[in-house]
């Protein structure tokens, strides 16, 4: 699919780089927005473990996740679920810039979709 952002490297990148860059409780707080996103996916019946390892993710467990795990994980539920993924991240202020990061370089401009886009758009990034 032309979305798939997994054989775009550059921007797996230079997401993984502001994730590397960000204050260890903005990345705390990403954990978190992951974690409670997919604990809310996980009590409506979705296949967390399994949307993760399409995405190259071995775990679900946010603390145990790399950088690039936690890119790979924010572009999977957001392309997935984006409802879910703006709902919660309403909850987390404190992620929302490194959320917009993410998004942002994954999505690259006017190539951003629909999807997260829209997601993009309703948290003000």
């Amino acid at each position: 699919m032309a979305d798939d952002y997994d054989g775009q490297g550059g921007q797996q990148d230079d997401a993984e780089q502001a994730v590397g860059q960000a204050a260890p409780e903005e990345v705390d707080a990403h954990r978190g927005l992951l974690g409670e996103a997919m604990s809310h996916l996980g009590g409506q019946g979705v296949d967390v473990g399994g949307l993760l390892g399409q995405a190259g993710v071995g775990t679900t467990d946010p603390s145990r996740m790399s950088h690039g795990d936690l890119v790979s994980s924010t572009l999977a539920l957001a392309r997935a679920h984006p409802e879910v993924m703006a709902q919660v991240a309403q909850r987390f202020p404190q992620a929302q810039g490194l959320l917009g990061s993410v998004l942002g370089g994954a999505g690259g401009g006017d190539q951003s979709g629909g999807a997260l886009g829209g997601l993009m758009g309703r948290l003000g990034l």
